[in-house]
């Protein structure tokens, strides 16, 4: 099913207006062993990605390879995996090592497509983290538009450790509106336990992240400036706000950056 879907894909991306050229190359004896995109795309900012259709479980040091070999020659990577191998929407429980890395690739998302009568289906499956750790919540935003292309360099403390070149075809409208979203399954995961075979509770790494004012899954750099900014803006002694708001402030934000670090297990 390989080919198919990188033809189908390869005239999708042609028809986003970031896209200068999108090519699709032969697959059939293609294994990620050998590290061949199925599809490259060109943008009229002259930045190149290489996409990979995942059909079947990578491992994750190929993952890294890829990112390693990609980003070596300054192109962008990303991973589009098959639905059937990804959990599915609602799902409360633990992710395979290679799901943990691509949603860490992608900030807490992966990207996702499947086949359906009216052709190809694009969309992108939201990861978030509980209160236990490894235990995760799933849920899809099967409207995904799919209308842009961009690559950029991003650094990453954990999982695919490095920097590397990663390709991105969210918009900015798109990522805000997915932000809104995360702030409503959090609210709802503390007003409502989620039934599932673990009881999960609510989403406090979730909610530490929200308190430092970034990004779900930032990295280890983005946590310690987002902390170190905050808490100069409101330690006590310095701070222009009202000293028992500016306290409470200072707490919710400390108590949000040591549990982000314990949880992640920095020093």
């Amino acid at each position: 099913m390989r080919q198919p879907v990188a033809e189908l894909l390869k005239s999708r991306f042609r028809t986003i207006q970031d896209v200068k050229t999108a090519s699709a190359r032969p697959a059939a004896n293609l294994t990620f062993r050998n590290h061949e995109p199925d599809v490259i795309i060109e943008t009229w900012m002259n930045s190149r990605l290489y996409i990979y259709l995942v059909e079947r479980a990578p491992k994750p040091r190929n993952i890294r390879s890829i990112l390693k070999q990609n980003t070596g020659a300054s192109i962008g990577t990303l991973f589009l995996v098959n639905s059937a191998l990804l959990p599915g929407d609602g799902y409360c429980g633990k992710l395979q090592d290679w799901q943990d890395d691509l949603s860490a690739m992608n900030v807490g998302a992966i990207y996702a497509f499947e086949l359906q009568g009216d052709g190809l289906k694009i969309f992108q499956v939201n990861v978030d983290e509980t209160t236990q750790r490894n235990l995760y919540h799933v849920w899809h935003t099967r409207d995904f538009p799919c209308d842009a292309v961009s690559v950029r360099r991003r650094e990453f403390q954990t999982n695919i450790r490095g920097s590397w070149y990663i390709g991105d075809i969210s918009t900015p409208r798109f990522k805000r509106r997915i932000s809104e979203e995360r702030a409503q399954q959090r609210f709802h995961y503390r007003t409502k336990r989620t039934k599932s075979p673990h009881d999960v509770p609510a989403d406090k790494i979730n909610a530490a992240y929200l308190a430092l004012e970034i990004e779900v899954g930032a990295g280890q750099d983005a946590v310690k400036e987002a902390f170190r900014k905050l808490a100069l803006k409101y330690h006590p002694d310095i701070s222009e706000h009202d000293k028992g708001e500016a306290e409470q402030r200072f707490k919710e934000v400390k108590s949000a950056y040591d549990r982000i670090k314990s949880h992640r297990r920095w020093s």
